[in-house]
């Protein structure tokens, strides 16, 4: 008995040390957790964060797991995104136990997260989740209290009023939150939807609830908030005084006690509407001006164009129309800043209003033109928001897709499942039984080829379907750019831009083709048409053809075809594609300089053909892949991954093989053999009536055209750089400004440095993602050289992120649009940053000294001119300084100091000397008792008269004449 009783205490002891060591782990980790949030240094507060949720996890503290989850996820939201943010929490949940309480939690935060994107379906199944996770009534009414304002946003008020509701009942029933500020609350949200569904004599039930609630927590708050809205509803039986004496009882309230709530703000605009209503005009509008003075305090941009639009709607009831104007006009401008186009459009219509009451008709149609060009983007931007939702729709549909394929695919696992036992028990029972079952068993195996069947029928069904859907919109782009180019009477311009268009309707309408022959195949519905041709001579006349392309590149291009009159059977247009497709991959992978072969032969009844082209080559790893379907050996290569996988298909179709052979970084080498004997294919597959026997070159659709850079001429017209890796887009922007401006243009960011430095170009275009050195990294370059660093930049890019664009203008960029962008837009941007730098210059020739910090538009300019002030301090008295000297002393050549004097401040770096003498001369005749004849040689002139000559061309006046007026 003395053993067992020590035996227990010896438990007791243990399990006490135990939870003695949890309880101080958990301190300890709260602890690590508040000193990692005083941090400084937020990569360092990153790390720590994530060493206290390993430490979580090994201690098992799930409020641990919890707490630094969610940190986590709050510091990645701040650095990155809400998506990263989402990320964090789902792995909090997966690092949890499911009962856990916090996943209740987690589920909110992601639901929250997909509601401020407008992603309301995923919110909606967070959502959900937490309603079936909460078992508590307080959880449980929460739940439906966030579904209920997740539709309230999404303007549903319905749905909201019946999740609301839910809420409501959920709250009634429990004792502890029967009086509870979350009550109060829902019940004014129930107020808010039924006024907007079924008017105001629903909505005071509510909204008198909701009083009541918050009197009885004396939130009183909560009772003025709710008074505002009880007035509205006063105002709407048109009980003004009933109204107005609510309205006053809140503005007072939160005059003292709350000055800068929200509902302050909202309280005095419906007091100026009902005063408005009331004629009390004097009154109104001191509430109007005090809403938008409300607005200038808090700095939040929405609030302010709202309190000027109601400024101006106030004193176009009243009319005040000058003032309406005025405030309608503040209203666009704040609009145009932020690009709230429906505000713009909205006033803008206000405005013409306001036009036609003032009789200002000639103002009203202008203002009205303005409305059309609103109005137009705006339905632009609806088109594209449109594309992305059927895109997103597209993406919808092919999951429901792969999901209704998984769920089949299960399916035919259980059954093969649930026949493997019927085997087993079979195999033990009698031979009669045991042949029933096999009976059985055959015709289940009949059902699940028949259900794999339908499952291919259906994956193939869907992607022929979707491709004869763009069949129809490309023929419809395609038909207008044919007329307008077949038109003679538009411009050489326009016509290359429809020409590019064109290309790029072919090139897509060639993808589409490519994805139906590969459903044709897979349904077996591509059949070969065999016909007797000379095959060799079609090879010859496709492979001449890429010639002038491979030229383009400056490829060595080899082409060895036998050349025979021997005819032979074979699918002309399963050759063709086959040939292309080799022939265009290999000129396309090889760098310039390199050399691409291509070699044919008839052997033993059967075609062998080898493509090869020098390069990077192939990995093991994409040898074995190069023929999948939309695979690319690179993300950044251009192309589909559909061509190399359809050359396959046609090759096996042909009852050839194919095969590639790579060596790294030297060359990659296809070579295919196909029979081209009668005897090799089927009847059926015969087209006896061949109208030729011997077959002609055939013209094949090579895009050949050869890009020249411009070159900068010698006018006075600013100097353009345009930095973009695709061609067509590169030639656009050419075209765009190659009428107003010297234009030269660069492939890469590599190249465009070059020519930066080479030309001193005045303002720079140039693409973010590109190869080699993309925008981000070219700007950096020209930012932090002495050189360029004045030149004005414009990034383009397909990103529309806050982000990225951060990142744009972080590096130095002087703007940043996103693609695809406006020309109009661009050009006007162009225009204005240089006519930015035309009015420092101008600036700079009003004044008579050198003022580096006026001047300088960048640190390194600033730097740059003190450098050349210093350097004219030493010898700009000396007559022999000239331009050569003048451009060794800061580090530059002539050119590069000409083309940054010339941005700085307008004059050529001779010009620049000369003007810099002549305002030391002006010092010098002010305040120095010298001889006139000696003034132009102690400055550096070595003639008096050319001296006196430029002076008066400069200042209007002779030396002496000067010198009087000053003395």
């Amino acid at each position: 008995m003395k053993c067992l009783c020590i035996i227990f205490l010896s438990l007791l002891f243990s399990f006490y040390s135990f939870a003695q060591i949890k309880v101080s782990d958990s301190l300890h980790i709260i602890t690590l957790v508040e000193a990692a949030e005083k941090e400084s240094d937020t990569i360092l507060q990153l790390e720590r964060f994530e060493k206290i949720l390993a430490l979580s996890k090994k201690n098992e503290f799930n409020y641990g797991i919890f707490l630094t989850h969610t940190k986590i996820a709050n510091w990645k939201k701040n650095k990155y995104n809400t998506d990263s943010t989402i990320f964090q929490f789902k792995k909090g949940i997966n690092d949890l136990p499911d009962s856990s309480v916090y996943n209740f939690n987690f589920n909110r935060f992601i639901g929250e997260e997909f509601k401020k994107k407008a992603v309301y379906d995923s919110a909606l199944f967070y959502f959900n989740k937490c309603t079936q996770f909460s078992e508590k009534n307080k959880l449980k009414g929460l739940s439906y209290l966030l579904i209920g304002n997740m539709w309230y946003q999404k303007y549903d008020y319905s749905k909201a009023f019946n999740n609301y509701m839910i809420a409501d009942s959920i709250y009634e029933k429990d004792p502890d939150l029967k009086i509870s500020e979350e009550r109060a609350k829902i019940n004014n949200y129930l107020g808010f939807c039924v006024r907007s569904t079924h008017g105001y004599d629903k909505a005071m039930e509510y909204y008198k609830n909701s009083r009541e609630l918050h009197k009885a927590l004396e939130n009183e708050f909560g009772v003025q908030e709710v008074n505002i809205a009880i007035a509205q509803a006063e105002i709407s039986f048109k009980n003004y005084d009933v109204a107005l004496e609510l309205l006053n009882e809140s503005i007072s309230f939160y005059e003292k006690f709350a000055s800068n709530d929200n509902s302050y703000s909202y309280g005095v605009i419906v007091r100026g509407f009902l005063l408005v209503k009331m004629n009390n005009f004097k009154e109104a509008e001191k509430d109007y001006k005090l809403y938008y003075d409300l607005a200038v305090s808090s700095k939040n941009k929405t609030f302010q164009r709202r309190g000027l639009g109601y400024l101006g709607d106030f004193y176009a009831s009243s009319n005040q129309f000058q003032k309406s104007i005025q405030h309608y006009k503040e209203v666009i401008v704040l609009c145009k800043e932020v690009g709230d186009l429906e505000k713009e459009r909205e006033t803008t219509e206000a405005l013409i209003e306001v036009y036609k009451k003032s009789n200002n008709l000639e103002l009203a149609l202008e203002t009205y033109d303005a409305y059309k060009i609103l109005q137009k983007k705006i339905d632009e931007k609806k088109i594209t928001e449109k594309t992305f939702e059927l895109e997103a729709k597209y993406q919808t549909e092919k999951k429901e897709q792969e999901i209704a394929l998984l769920k089949s695919q299960n399916e035919i696992v259980e059954q093969q499942k649930k026949n493997q036992k019927n085997v087993m028990l079979g195999g033990i029972g009698i031979t009669t039984i045991a042949g029933l079952f096999l009976f059985f068993l055959y015709r289940n195996r009949q059902k699940t080829n028949t259900k794999l069947k339908e499952l291919d029928t259906l994956k193939s069904n869907f992607f022929t379907n979707i491709s004869h859907e763009f069949r129809t919109p490309l023929t419809l782009i395609t038909s207008p750019i044919d007329d307008m180019i077949s038109d003679d009477t538009i411009s050489d311009k326009k016509r290359k831009q429809f020409t590019v268009a064109k290309q790029n309707s072919n090139r897509l309408l060639e993808l589409v083709n490519q994805i139906l022959d590969l459903s044709k195949i897979d349904e077996g519905h591509l059949k070969l048409h065999i016909q007797k041709g000379n095959v060799l001579q079609l090879i010859s006349a496709l492979s001449e053809s890429f010639a002038y392309y491979a030229k383009q590149k400056n490829i060595e291009y080899k082409i060895d075809v036998e050349h025979s009159l021997e005819a032979a059977w074979y699918d002309k247009d399963a050759v063709e594609k086959i040939t292309i497709n080799l022939l265009s991959n290999a000129i396309k992978y090889t760098p310039e300089n390199g050399t691409v072969s291509c070699e044919a032969y008839v052997e033993n009844n059967k075609l062998f053909l080898m493509v090869k082209n020098s390069g990077k080559g192939l990995t093991p790893y994409e040898l074995n892949t190069i023929f999948e379907r939309f695979y690319q050996t690179n993300e950044q290569n251009q192309g589909s991954g559909i061509g190399l996988s359809l050359v396959k298909e046609l090759v096996g179709l042909h009852h050839g093989q194919i095969e590639v052979q790579s060596v790294p970084n030297e060359e990659t080498l296809f070579q295919l053999h196909i029979p081209i004997n009668k005897n090799s294919f089927k009847n059926d597959n015969i087209i006896v009536n061949s109208t030729h026997d011997v077959e002609q070159g055939i013209p094949v659709n090579v895009n050949t055209s050869v890009e020249d850079d411009d070159v900068v001429t010698d006018s006075d017209a600013p100097i353009l750089l345009i930095v973009e890796d695709n061609r067509d887009l590169r030639n656009l922007l050419k075209q765009l400004f190659e009428d107003h401006y010297n234009v030269i243009a660069a492939p890469n960011g590599i190249v465009g440095l070059e020519l930066a430095l080479e030309h001193i170009p005045d303002l720079i275009i140039s693409d973010v993602m590109m190869p080699e050195k993309d925008g981000i990294t070219l700007t950096e370059d020209l930012k932090t050289d002495e050189r360029t660093a004045h030149i004005p930049i414009i990034l383009l890019t397909a990103k529309a992120e806050a982000e990225s664009q951060y990142k744009g203008i972080g590096t130095g960029a002087d703007d940043y649009i996103t693609k695809p962008f406006d020309k109009k837009l661009l050009g006007l941007k162009v225009e204005k940053l240089i006519e930015s730098r035309r009015q420092l210059q101008f600036r700079y020739s009003q004044e008579l000294v050198l003022l580096p910090k006026d001047i300088a538009i960048t640190n390194l300019d600033e730097k740059f001119l003190e450098k050349v002030q210093l350097t004219l301090d030493k010898s700009l008295v000396d007559p022999s300084f000239n331009v050569t000297e003048f451009s060794d002393a800061v580090g530059m050549s002539r050119m590069q100091l000409h083309r940054k004097i010339k941005a700085l401040t307008g004059l050529t770096a001779s010009e620049f000397i000369r003007s810099q003498r002549l305002k030391l001369a002006t010092e010098y005749l002010k305040s120095s008792d010298i001889n006139m004849s000696q003034v132009g040689y102690s400055v550096g002139f070595n003639d008096h008269s050319y001296f006196a000559k430029c002076f008066k061309e400069l200042y209007g006046c002779s030396p002496t004449d000067y010198a009087n007026k000053h003395s």
